[in-house]
């Protein structure tokens, strides 16, 4: 019998494509819509590589932490849904970096990445500021304004290595809205 030449069946290859398409949308921006239900929160959540940890405790907020996922990573995130009526109103990503220097650089991706869709505007900034000012340790923030939302990024000042370094935040322009 003459060996089989080597093949790779089609689910194995849409397996890879999936998991590589997941990987790289962590890597960039969060793109989740307002209004959703948690369960369409979780779903959008997940094609992000974050799981729900369970069913929330707080009707009012949801925390998604990152999927498992082999290797070595230098950071962590987590997403938190923020739920109104059961509709999310606000989403947050947080990153923990343990070294400056990749946080800076995580951050400056995620700036570069939001900006190739459009730039930050400091009329964005004014409207984020007045809504709720800045997060303790802020030590550089963009913002951006797309369609009905609200887009702040910010790097955090950490001197604890279990801090988050970057905050990543989608709200509503009117803080009425779903």
């Amino acid at each position: 019998m003459e060996p089989r030449p080597f093949s790779v069946t089609p689910w194995l290859v849409a397996a890879t494509l999936v998991a590589g398409c997941a990987a790289q949308r962590a890597q960039g921006p969060l793109d989740v819509k307002l209004g959703l239900s948690p369960a369409q929160a979780t779903r959008a959540v997940r094609a992000y590589d974050f799981c729900p940890s369970g069913e929330p405790e707080d009707p009012h907020r949801q925390i998604f932490p990152q999927c498992g996922r082999p290797g070595v990573g230098f950071g962590d995130a987590w997403v938190v849904a923020h739920y109104r009526d059961g509709r999310t109103v606000r989403w947050q990503r947080f990153e923990r970096w343990a070294d400056r220097d990749r946080a800076t650089a995580r951050w400056s991706q995620l700036v570069d990445k939001r900006t190739a869709l459009g730039p930050p505007t400091s009329a964005a900034r004014d409207q984020v500021f007045a809504r709720q000012g800045l997060p303790d340790g802020t030590k550089a923030w963009v913002a951006f304004a797309r369609g009905q939302t609200l887009v702040g990024l910010y790097l955090l000042t950490t001197t604890d290595p279990s801090e988050p370094a970057i905050l990543e935040e989608i709200l509503p322009i009117d803080d009425d809205a779903p």
